[in-house]
């Protein structure tokens, strides 16, 4: 087998990723209130959880205390700890915000007990908050969501969405297959296709998501998340000396400490040093020096975005 180049390594890496789970009932609807078995996996990170909801529902249907008849495959939400799960977030994204960022941690540190990700499957909503989860993510449903963001990130990263709006039907419903099959080899050839040519690179699909501080929430989970435009290249600042002009000029490239920097500098006051916080991507701390175009080719999820989640340092 020959050996992969390094960033393409790193793009395996993150596509073999798979998270344990121990996925349990509600013990308000199943017939045995707490005693029924878990249903066990390891899930690929950059999958989605609602993927799993035929093979839950079989499994759990014996147990339900409503007719499971009245159900279909595609029904049911997901929550950790309580908290209600964005069914259309990746999985290892999910397990970054509501583990990795929230828990009495370090950054060489693992959390206790946070493997498996332990998630209650819910068929009725057992709360308010729950009822933002209500729509079901029935394969159509999921597809559109995905597209969806795959053209955001297009539009981000080339100015235009004609990419994306390019590709055949085959390719675009190829696209979705391969992140529902894990199939890296399939997803990579469209991937790269999408990719604008060396030095073209418009802005990087960055999405930053931040934790909020007690007093703004109710849940410890609860995060807000920061978009903006974000060029590959440093921008050239105010005041900028004639060697700064020079550099910018020569498209010295922005990494994610510039990046973090410009856009929250309180939690990031060192462009190479995670002091305050650290950055979170694909449930590891990723180095500030790290360069923005590479990890848009290279380490994005498989909708197109670096999602990355912001962990206060304790």
């Amino acid at each position: 087998m020959a050996q992969l180049q390094p960033l393409a390594a790193i793009q395996q890496h993150v596509w073999d990723a798979r998270l344990p789970l121990e996925v349990r009932l509600a013990p308000s609807e199943c017939r045995t209130y707490d005693q029924a078995d878990p249903y066990l996996i390891a899930w690929p990170r950059i999958s989605y959880i609602p993927l799993l909801l035929a093979r839950l529902h079989s499994f759990f249907s014996p147990l339900l205390i409503v007719d499971p008849e009245e159900l279909t495959p595609d029904a049911g939400y997901f929550t950790y700890d309580g908290v209600p799960l964005k069914w259309h977030l990746p999985l290892g994204l999910l397990y970054d915000l509501h583990v990795l960022s929230v828990g009495d941690s370090t950054a060489d540190q693992p959390i206790a007990d946070s493997i498996p990700f332990r998630l209650t499957l819910h068929y009725t909503p057992d709360s308010a908050s729950a009822h933002v989860n209500l729509i079901n993510p029935d394969p159509v449903r999921m597809h559109d969501f995905f597209i969806n963001a795959v053209k955001e990130a297009d539009f981000l990263r080339s100015g235009t969405a004609k990419p994306i709006m390019s590709l055949s039907a085959a390719d675009s419903k190829a696209l979705w297959a391969s992140t529902q099959d894990n199939d890296l080899t399939v997803f990579a050839k469209i991937h790269q296709s999408l990719l604008p040519s060396a030095g073209q690179l418009r802005n990087v699909p960055l999405r930053i998501y931040l934790p909020m501080p007690p007093e703004e929430s109710e849940s410890a989970a609860q995060m807000r998340v920061l978009q903006a435009q974000v060029s590959p290249t440093l921008p050239l600042q105010p005041g900028a000396t004639a060697a700064q002009a020079r550099a910018a000029s020569t498209g010295q490239p922005q990494t994610l400490g510039t990046a973090l920097h410009n856009l929250i500098p309180d939690l990031f006051p060192s462009r190479r040093t995670p002091i305050l916080a650290r950055p979170i991507l694909h449930g590891a701390p990723i180095a500030l020096t790290a360069n923005l175009e590479d990890l848009t080719k290279w380490a994005c999820y498989a909708d197109g975005w670096i999602h990355v989640v912001v962990a206060i340092n304790h």
